[in-house]
C-alpha cells in the first residue's frame, strides 16, 4: 500500500507540471497564431490597395470573396497554427499508449487497439471528406456574400423597384447549396463524435472479453481498471486527430486561396514612379514611408501629419509590413521621364485595356500631351472611353503598348471620380483628407467650392457627420466636397471626372469659375476636365474629343471649330444657354446690395442641399453606435436558437448524450462485479464468463446507440437552425426601411451575415455538443465516487463551488471579452469597405499608407482583446485542472485508505481512481466550453437582433391586375417624414395629378421634391393623410405590388452582377424583342450588340464595367420594360451628355406619352415642357400652375430658377 500513496503523490505532480506546460503551450500557440492572422490581414488589405479595377470588376473576384479573405481565411489559418503541434504529438501519444496497454493486457491489448488502428484511417476519412464539402461551402459562402453586400449597396434601388424578395431568393437559392454541404460537414463531425465515444466501449468489450481466453487469466481489478485508464487517455488524442486534419485541410485550403488573390492582377505602379509598399524603414516609426504617407500641399510633402499608431499594451506585437522587393501581380509601369517643362501629362501611342489577358485595346492610339499648368477639357458622348482616358493616366488600367509619362518635378495628382467617393467622417475631414488645417487655406476652398451655404445649413456645420458612402448627402453636394477635397490638396495635377453633371448650372458654373478657373488655374495647375458642360471650352488650352475610344480629334477650340462643325455648334448652342440664364441673372441682382445678393446665391445653392442631412438633429450623429450586450446571454437567446433547432432535436441531443453518460458508468459497474469476480476465492458463487460479456456488451451497445442518437440530433437540429435563422435574417433586414440602412454601416450588416452566420454554420454546434459531452462526463465522475466512496462528497462540494466560483468569474470576463472582440472587428471590416469602393481615389492621392495605417491601429485594438481573451482561456484552464489535480490526490488517498481498512473494495478503488484522473479535465474542458459556447451564442444574439428589427407593412390587399390603368394620382392631406423622432419633410399637402400629366417638381433646398416621390413608394412614412392612384388608396396596397406597378428612372443607377439580360428583367416576362426595344430607346443598342454574347454579356458587380451615363440608360430600358402609367424620372439624365439627353427627352415624350410623369429636374430646360410646375418650400406647396402662367409671374420661384437657370 506504501506503494499506492507514492504513486498518487507522484502522479500529482506529473499532471501539475503537464497541466502548467500544456497551457503554456497553448497560450504561445494562440499567440503566435494571432500574429499569423495580423500579418495576412494587413497583406490582404496592402493587396487591395494595389488591385487593378479589372480584379474587383471583371468577375474574378468580388468584394464578398476579398472580405472573405480578411475574415474566414486568417482564421482558418490561426486555427491551423494553434493545432499545429498536435499533428506529431497525437501519433505520439497514441503509440505510447498502445505500447503500455500491451505491457499491461498483453495480446488482448494489441487486439482491441486494431479497432483504434482501424478507427483512425476512418477519422481521416471523414475528415477529407469534410474538408472538401467544406471548401465546397467556402466557395459558396464567398458566391453568397457577394450577392447579400450586392443588395445591401443596391437596396435603395431594389425596394423602388420591388424586387428585394426577388434578389433574396438568389442568395437563398445559393445558401441552399452552401447548406448542403454543411450538413454533410455537420453529419460528418456527429460521425467522428460518435466513433470517438463508441470506439472505448468497443475497444473494452473486445479486449477484456478476449483477455481470459488468450492469456489463460482471470481478469482482475489492477489489470481492468490500469487498461481503462490507458483506454481514456485515447479518447481525447483521438478526438483531436480529425478537429487537427480538419483545421490543417482548411489551413491549406485558404492557403491556396489567399495565393490566387495575391497573384491578382495590380495597378500600374503611380505616378511617382514607384511602389507604395517599398518602403524605406530607416526614419519611421512602423514602417511607414514619410515620403509615401506623408501628405503633400502647396509647400510640397509634409512629414509630419501621419498619427502615430498608439500601442495598446507592451505585450503585443507591433503589426508592421516588412520590406520587400518582390511586387507579386504588378503590371506595366507608368513612367516618370523628362518630358518638357511644359508638359504635365504625356501619352505615347498608348493601347490601353483593363484585362490584362485581353489583347483587345479599350482605348486606341493615344496620343496626347497635357500641358502644364492649364485646363485640358475632354469631351465626348456616352461610353466614348472619357472616364477610361483619365483612369490610364493614372495607372488604372493596363498598358498594352506605348507609355505614359508624367513631369518629375510637378508630378502629384488629386481626383475627383465621376461617382463621389466619401468617407464615413465629418465634412471638415472629407476635405482635409489627412491634410493638417490651414484655416486661411481651409475657409477661400469653401467659398470657392460654394460650400459656405450647406454648412450654414447642416446642422453640425462642417462638423456634420458624413453617412456611410455620404448617404445623407445630395449628389451636388457630394461632388462638390470632392472637387473642394482637391482644391485644398494643393496638388500639381487635378483630374476632374465629370463633377459639374451632378451641379445645376449657376452652381457649376460658379464652382468652374472661382475653384478651377480662379483658384486652380491661377495657381498654375494642371487640370483636366471630363464634362459635358460644354460652354466651358473656351478656357481650354487643349480640347480632347473622344469617340469609341479613339481620340478623333484634339487641339485649340480653333482646331475643334475647324475639324468639328456638329461639336462646334453644340458647344454655341451651349454658351448662347449660358450666357441668357447668366445676363437674367445680373438683372435679378442688379440694384441688390451685397447681402441680398449673397441671400439670393445662398438659396440657389442650398436647393442642393440634401433632405435627409438637415432632418437630422442638431448635435446627433447620423451612424448609431454599435450595441455592446451586457451581462449574461439572455436564457430567451438559448431558447431562441434551440427553437431554431426544433425541440425534438435540442432534447433528442441532450437526452443522447446523458444516456450515453450513464449506460458507459454502468459498464464500468459491470467492468468491476466482472474483474471482482475474478479475484474470488469462492468459485461456486461465480457467474460464467459468457454472462459478464453479454452483460458488458448489451451495455455498451446501448451506450454507442444513445451517443449516435445524441451526435445526429444535434448535427440535424444544428443544421435546420442555420437554415432558417439565415433566411430569416436576410428577408428581415431587407424588408427594413430605409432609415435603418441609412444609420447602420453596411460593414456591420456584412458582419452578420459572415463571421456570426459561419460561427452559428461551423462552430456553435460543434461547442454545444463538446460543452455537453464534457458536462455529463464530469457529473458522471462525481456521481460515481460519491457511490463509491461517499466521503467524497465532502470534497466533491467545495470543488464544485470552487469550480462555479472560477466559472463565475471567467465567463464574466471572457464573455465581455468575446463581445469586444465583436464588435472591435466591424470598425475594420467597414474600413476595409469603405477602403475598396475608393481605391482610385486614395491611390490617385498617393494615400495607401495613410489607409493602412488606419488598418494597423484597428487591427491592434482588435488584436489585444483576442489576447485578452485567449489569456483568460489560459488562466482558468490552469485553476480549474489544479482543483482537478488535488481532487485527484484527496480521492486517491481516501481510496487507498478506505481500501486498508477493508471499507471497499478492491475493484471500486480502480473504478473510482479511473474517474477522478479525467474528472478534473472534464471540469476544466466543460467549464471552458461552456463558456466558449456563450460567447459564441453572442452570434446568434446578434442575429436574433437583427431577425428583430421593425419591418416595413408588406401586407394588404391586391388590387386589380391593370392597375393603375390611368395613372392618377391624388394626395389628400398627407404628412411625411423619415423617422419618427424627426420633424416632417411634407406638410399637409394636397395635390392632384391629372392621368397623362407631365409634372416637373422644382424647389430649392430641403423643398421636399424627393420626399414626395419617395412618399409615392412608401419608402418614407405618411403618417397623416393618404395617397390614391387611380382612386386606391396605396397603403392597402401590398408594397412590393405598389413599387412594382411604378416605374423609377433613379439619380444614382446601379448594376447587379449577372447578364444584361438578367439586369433588364430579372423576373424573366419580357421577349428578346422587347428588350433589344429597350436598348434601342435608350441609345444602347449598338452598344450591346457589340460585346461578345449581346444580351448574355456579363455585368460586372455594381456595373463597373459600363460608365455611369451607360448605367443611367440602362434604367431607363428598365423604366420602359416596366410598362407601367406613372413614371418617376429622379434627375434621370445628369451623367449624360447634352445631345444624348436631348434624344431622350424626345423618345421620353413620345414612348411615355400616355403615362403620369413626374420628373425632378436637374436642368431646369427639362421640364419647361411639362404640363404643371410643381414648386415646393420647406415641404409645403407654394406654387402648382402651367410654366407659361409661372414665369409670366416675375415673383414666382419658379421664374427664378428658370432667370438664373438652374
Amino acid at each position: 500500500m506504501t506503494n499506492g500513496f507514492v504513486l498518487v503523490v507522484v502522479s500529482f505532480f506529473a499532471g501539475m507540471f503537464n497541466f502548467i506546460a500544456a497551457h503554456t503551450s497553448l497560450y504561445y500557440s494562440s499567440y503566435y497564431g494571432m500574429c499569423l492572422r495580423s500579418t495576412i490581414q494587413s497583406m490582404v488589405y496592402e493587396k487591395s490597395l494595389s488591385l487593378s479595377t479589372f480584379a474587383t470588376t471583371g468577375g474574378d473576384m468580388t468584394v464578398g470573396q476579398i472580405t472573405n479573405h480578411m475574415s474566414t481565411d486568417p482564421m482558418n489559418l490561426l486555427y491551423m497554427f494553434q493545432y499545429f503541434h498536435f499533428l506529431w504529438t497525437v501519433p505520439f501519444l497514441i503509440a505510447l499508449d498502445l505500447y503500455l496497454l500491451y505491457l499491461q493486457l498483453g495480446t488482448a491489448a494489441l487486439l482491441g487497439s486494431v479497432v483504434y488502428i482501424l478507427v483512425i484511417p476512418v477519422q481521416l476519412w471523414v475528415a477529407n471528406f469534410m474538408a472538401k464539402h467544406q471548401k465546397s461551402a467556402l466557395h459558396l459562402a464567398d458566391e453568397r456574400l457577394k450577392h447579400s453586400n450586392e443588395i445591401l449597396q443596391g437596396i435603395k434601388l431594389l425596394k423602388s423597384y420591388g424586387w428585394e424578395q426577388l434578389y433574396v431568393q438568389v442568395v437563398e437559392k445559393i445558401r441552399l447549396q452552401e447548406l448542403n454541404h454543411i450538413l454533410r460537414m455537420n453529419v460528418g463531425y456527429g460521425f467522428i463524435g460518435f466513433i470517438v465515444s463508441a470506439a472505448p466501449l468497443t475497444v473494452t468489450l473486445l479486449t477484456f472479453g478476449t483477455y481470459p481466453a488468450l492469456s489463460g487469466e482471470d481478469l482482475t481489478p489492477d489489470k481492468s481498471f490500469s487498461a481503462m485508464a490507458l483506454f481514456n487517455l485515447m479518447t481525447g488524442p483521438l478526438f483531436m486527430l480529425p478537429m487537427i486534419t480538419t483545421h490543417l485541410v482548411n489551413g491549406i485550403i485558404s492557403t491556396a486561396r489567399l495565393q490566387r488573390f495575391f497573384m491578382a492582377q495590380e495597378v500600374e505602379m503611380q505616378s511617382a514612379g514607384n511602389d507604395w509598399r517599398e518602403r524605406d524603414y530607416k526614419n519611421t516609426d512602423h514602417g511607414m514611408d514619410n515620403d509615401y504617407v506623408g501628405r503633400h500641399n502647396k509647400n510640397g510633402y509634409d512629414d509630419n501629419h501621419i498619427d502615430e499608431v498608439n500601442e495598446t499594451s507592451s505585450i503585443l506585437p507591433k503589426v508592421v509590413v516588412s520590406k520587400r522587393s518582390i511586387k507579386y501581380g504588378v503590371t506595366h509601369t507608368t513612367k516618370l521621364s523628362h518630358v518638357p517643362r511644359s508638359v504635365a501629362i504625356k501619352i505615347t501611342d498608348g493601347n490601353f485595356t483593363w484585362d490584362k489577358n485581353s489583347k483587345r485595346p479599350i482605348l486606341s492610339n493615344i496620343n496626347v500631351d497635357i500641358p502644364a499648368g492649364e485646363l485640358t477639357i475632354i469631351v465626348g458622348a456616352v461610353g466614348s472611353g472619357k472616364s477610361s482616358l483619365v483612369s490610364a493616366m493614372q495607372g488604372e488600367m493596363t498598358t498594352l503598348s506605348g507609355s505614359v509619362q508624367f513631369s518629375r518635378t510637378k508630378g502629384s495628382i488629386a481626383y475627383a471620380a465621376q461617382k463621389a467617393w466619401l468617407i464615413n467622417a465629418t465634412l471638415q475631414d472629407n476635405v482635409l483628407f489627412g491634410e493638417s488645417l490651414d484655416t486661411k487655406q481651409y475657409k477661400k476652398t469653401i467659398d470657392v467650392c460654394a460650400m459656405k451655404p450647406d454648412i450654414d445649413i447642416l446642422p453640425g456645420g462642417d462638423q456634420t457627420e458624413i453617412g456611410e458612402k455620404g448617404i445623407n448627402l445630395s449628389g451636388g453636394q457630394k461632388q462638390r466636397i470632392s472637387v473642394a477635397r482637391t482644391v485644398y490638396s494643393g496638388r500639381d495635377i487635378v483630374i476632374l471626372d465629370d463633377p459639374l453633371s451632378a451641379l445645376d448650372v449657376h452652381v457649376g458654373s460658379h464652382v468652374f469659375q472661382k475653384a478651377i478657373v480662379g483658384s486652380l488655374l491661377r495657381n498654375k495647375q494642371t487640370v483636366v476636365l471630363v464634362t459635358h458642360q460644354l460652354q466651358y471650352l473656351h478656357h481650354a488650352q487643349k480640347i480632347i474629343v473622344m469617340k469609341e475610344g479613339r481620340i478623333t480629334h484634339q487641339g485649340t477650340l480653333q482646331d475643334i471649330v475647324d475639324e468639328t462643325p456638329d461639336l462646334y455648334n453644340e458647344y454655341q448652342q451651349a454658351v448662347k444657354t449660358a450666357t441668357e440664364s447668366e445676363t437674367e441673372l445680373e438683372e435679378t441682382l442688379r440694384g441688390l446690395s451685397e447681402d441680398e445678393r449673397e441671400t439670393v446665391f445662398r438659396k440657389q445653392i442650398s436647393r442642393e442641399l440634401s433632405r435627409e442631412s438637415v432632418s437630422i438633429p442638431k448635435g446627433a450623429t447620423l451612424i448609431e453606435q454599435e450595441e455592446v450586450e451586457k451581462g449574461s446571454v439572455s436564457v430567451n437567446v438559448y431558447l431562441f436558437y434551440f427553437h431554431a433547432m426544433t425541440w425534438f432535436m435540442s432534447i433528442s441531443s441532450i437526452f443522447g448524450y446523458i444516456a450515453h453518460g450513464a449506460f458507459t458508468a454502468g459498464t464500468n459497474f459491470w467492468l468491476s462485479s466482472w474483474s471482482e469476480a475474478g479475484i474470488s476465492a469462492d468459485n461456486s458463487t461465480k457467474e460464467p464468463l459468457s454472462y459478464y460479456i453479454a452483460g458488458y456488451a448489451g451495455l455498451s451497445l446501448a451506450g454507442v446507440m444513445s451517443i449516435l442518437v445524441g451526435c445526429v440530433s444535434i448535427a440535424v437540429g444544428a443544421y435546420i437552425a442555420s437554415k432558417k435563422l439565415h433566411i430569416t435574417m436576410l428577408q428581415n433586414v431587407t424588408r427594413c426601411s430605409m432609415r435603418f440602412f441609412d444609420t447602420t454601416p453596411l460593414g456591420r450588416i456584412l458582419s452578420r451575415l459572415s463571421s456570426d452566420t459561419n460561427i452559428m454554420d461551423m462552430k456553435l454546434f460543434q461547442s454545444m455538443d463538446t460543452t455537453i459531452f464534457f458536462t455529463v462526463g464530469y457529473f458522471s465522475g462525481v456521481v460515481v465516487n460519491c457511490i463509491v466512496l461517499p466521503i467524497f462528497i465532502l470534497f466533491a462540494v467545495p470543488m464544485l463551488v470552487c469550480g462555479v466560483v472560477l466559472a463565475k468569474f471567467y465567463v464574466t470576463s471572457s464573455r465581455s471579452l468575446q463581445r469586444l472582440d465583436s464588435v472591435t472587428k466591424s470598425p475594420i471590416f467597414a474600413h476595409f469597405s469603405e477602403t475598396l469602393s475608393g481605391l482610385p481615389t486614395i491611390r490617385a492621392y498617393r494615400d495607401q499608407g495613410r489607409f493602412y495605417h488606419a488598418l494597423m491601429k484597428k487591427l491592434n485594438v482588435n488584436n489585444m482583446t483576442f489576447l485578452y481573451l485567449q489569456s483568460t482561456h489560459r488562466w482558468n484552464g490552469l485553476r480549474l485542472e489544479m482543483i482537478g489535480t488535488i481532487g485527484m490526490l484527496v480521492a486517491g488517498i481516501g481510496t487507498i485508505v478506505s481500501s486498508i481498512n477493508g471499507s471497499i473494495e478492491p475493484s471500486k478503488v480502480g473504478l473510482a481512481i479511473t474517474y477522478i484522473i479525467s474528472i478534473g479535465t472534464f471540469m476544466n474542458f466543460a467549464i471552458r466550453y461552456a463558456a466558449e459556447t456563450e460567447m459564441l451564442m453572442n452570434a446568434i444574439e446578434r442575429i436574433k437582433e437583427y431577425i428583430g428589427v421593425p419591418n416595413e407593412t408588406y401586407a394588404g390587399t391586391e388590387p386589380s391586375v391593370d392597375w393603375p390603368k390611368h395613372g392618377a394620382i391624388t394626395m389628400q392631406g398627407i404628412s411625411v417624414r423619415y423617422a419618427a423622432e424627426l420633424e416632417p419633410v411634407l406638410k399637409n399637402i394636397s395635390l392632384k395629378f391629372r392621368s397623362g400629366e407631365k409634372v416637373g417638381i422644382c424647389g430649392r433646398t430641403g423643398s421636399g421634391k424627393s420626399s414626395l416621390t419617395l412618399a409615392l413608394f412608401r419608402i418614407i412614412d405618411t403618417y397623416k393623410g393618404r395617397i390614391l392612384i387611380d382612386d386606391v388608396d396605396i397603403n392597402q396596397v401590398p408594397l412590393s405590388t405598389l413599387r412594382q406597378r411604378i416605374a423609377i428612372i433613379p439619380q444614382d443607377p446601379i448594376l447587379f452582377n449577372g447578364t444584361i439580360r438578367y439586369n433588364l428583367d430579372p423576373e424573366n416576362r419580357r421577349s428578346e424583342s422587347d428588350l433589344w426595344n429597350s436598348l434601342e430607346i435608350s441609345q444602347l443598342k449598338e452598344t450591346v450588340k457589340r460585346m461578345p454574347e449581346g444580351l448574355d454579356s456579363e455585368v460586372s458587380e455594381g456595373g463597373e464595367n459600363f460608365s455611369v451615363g451607360q448605367r443611367q440608360l440602362f434604367c431607363l430600358a428598365r423604366a420602359f420594360l416596366r410598362r407601367s402609367r406613372i413614371l418617376i424620372m429622379d434627375e434621370a439624365t445628369a451623367s449624360i451628355d447634352i445631345e444624348t439627353d436631348k434624344i431622350l427627352q424626345e423618345v421620353v415624350a413620345t414612348v411615355f406619352a400616355d403615362c403620369t410623369v413626374l420628373t425632378i429636374a436637374h436642368r431646369v430646360a427639362t421640364i419647361l415642357d411639362s404640363d404643371t410646375i410643381l414648386t415646393l418650400s420647406d415641404g409645403k406647396v407654394v406654387e402648382y400652375d402651367t410654366p407659361e402662367n409661372l414665369l409670366e409671374n416675375p415673383n414666382s420661384i419658379f421664374a427664378s430658377l428658370v432667370n438664373s437657370n438652374q
